[in-house]
C-alpha cells in the first residue's frame, strides 16, 4: 500500500464530501457537513489528503495557534474500508510531526467523540473532559491532548 500525504486541493472537495458523508452519522452528525465545508473553504491550506495508490481516502486538518503554544487536530476521517489498515495513524503522525517542525507548540489538542478517542489515546493522548450529546445525541465530546 502506497501512502502519500499532500495538501488539500479545491478539485478534492466533492470526494472528501462524499467520504464525509460515509462516516455519518457514526462519527459525525449530518448537519456537520456545512461546517467542514465551510472549514474547507477558511483553512484548507491546513488540511492533509490521505491517497492510497492514487484514489483519496481521507483527510485531516491541523492547526497552530502561537499565541498560547497550542497546536490541534480537527476533521480526520477515512473511507470506511481503510479504518483499521494503519492509513489512520500514519495521517495522524503526519500532522502531528507537521505541527512539532514548527516548534511553536508545546501541546496538541484534539475534540473527538466516544467513536475515535481510543485511537487518539493509542498515539499518546490524555483525556481532559468529556460531554455527552455534544455534537449530537449519541455523539459526545472527548477533549484530549498530547505534550509535544
Amino acid at each position: 500500500m502506497d501512502i502519500t500525504f499532500r495538501t488539500y486541493e479545491l478539485s478534492d472537495r466533492t470526494e472528501l464530501e462524499e467520504i464525509f458523508l460515509q462516516n455519518t452519522p457514526k462519527y459525525f452528525a449530518p448537519e456537520e457537513l456545512g461546517d467542514f465545508l465551510e472549514y474547507l473553504d477558511i483553512f484548507g491550506d491546513d488540511y492533509v489528503v490521505a491517497v492510497v495508490d492514487g484514489r483519496i481516502v481521507g483527510g485531516g486538518g491541523y492547526w497552530i495557534r502561537s499565541s498560547d503554544h497550542q497546536g490541534g487536530l480537527s476533521w480526520a476521517f477515512l473511507r470506511p474500508d481503510f479504518q483499521g489498515t494503519g492509513v489512520g495513524k500514519e495521517l495522524a503522525q503526519y500532522r502531528i510531526e507537521k505541527i512539532r517542525e514548527t516548534g511553536l507548540a508545546k501541546t496538541i489538542m484534539v475534540e473527538t467523540s466516544q467513536h475515535s478517542f481510543g485511537f487518539y489515546e493509542k498515539l499518546g493522548f490524555k483525556l481532559l473532559s468529556k460531554q455527552s450529546d455534544y455534537w449530537s445525541k449519541g455523539i459526545d465530546l472527548y477533549s484530549a491532548v498530547l505534550e509535544l
